[in-house]
């Protein structure tokens, strides 16, 4: 095992440096914040603690599926991405042409895409006059609770909490010292 540089593939506002460590080609293990980083200072979020964990757990979805049983029955069939795709556009082309262009809400996420990929769907948004809205929900909350765990008087607060976690930020970042008045 080794422990490789890495950085999160996660789009929120931090961009945390990473330690890795590789059990084998194809397997990780834990992931920590890199010590030689001022912000991450070994230490990282819940979420990306937690990433080996996603990768390799057995019902992760690896290949798109078609429901073939009732809704709730959990049967599924194995599809390829051509034919994925090509359910997904019908099903916005019928509805759109049922309901109205409107009905068709392209919903993404930042999640671990980047900004190319991410805000991509806004072209076909415009292009084809489907529903907008600002932002993700995603980036919103985590936007407004980074911008609250930024503020020295909840850094303060934090320090004399009894459990604190944090959600696509890095803890080392918030320890502070309270200042005295």
């Amino acid at each position: 095992m080794e422990i490789l540089p890495s950085v999160c593939p996660h789009d929120c506002t931090s961009t945390c440096a990473l330690e890795v460590e590789r059990i084998d080609a194809r397997t990780i293990g834990r992931v920590r914040g890199s010590h030689r980083n001022t912000y991450t200072r070994g230490v990282i979020c819940e979420k990306v603690g937690r990433y080996a964990e996603r990768v390799h757990h057995p019902d992760r979805l690896l290949h798109p599926l078609r429901r073939v049983g009732p809704k709730g029955s959990g049967r599924f069939e194995r599809i390829g991405w051509d034919d994925a795709l090509d359910l997904v556009a019908e099903a916005f082309t019928r509805q759109a042409a049922a309901f109205g262009l409107e009905t068709v809400w392209p919903y993404y996420y930042a999640g671990t895409m980047g900004l190319v990929q991410r805000d991509g769907i806004n072209r076909l948004r415009h292009a084809m006059g489907y529903s907008r809205y600002y932002s993700t929900i995603c980036v919103t909350l985590a936007d407004t609770g980074w911008a609250a765990g930024s503020a020295p008087s909840v850094a303060w607060t934090c320090g004399r909490s009894t459990s604190t976690r944090t959600w696509s930020s890095s803890g080392a970042a918030t320890r502070s010292t309270p200042r005295s008045t």
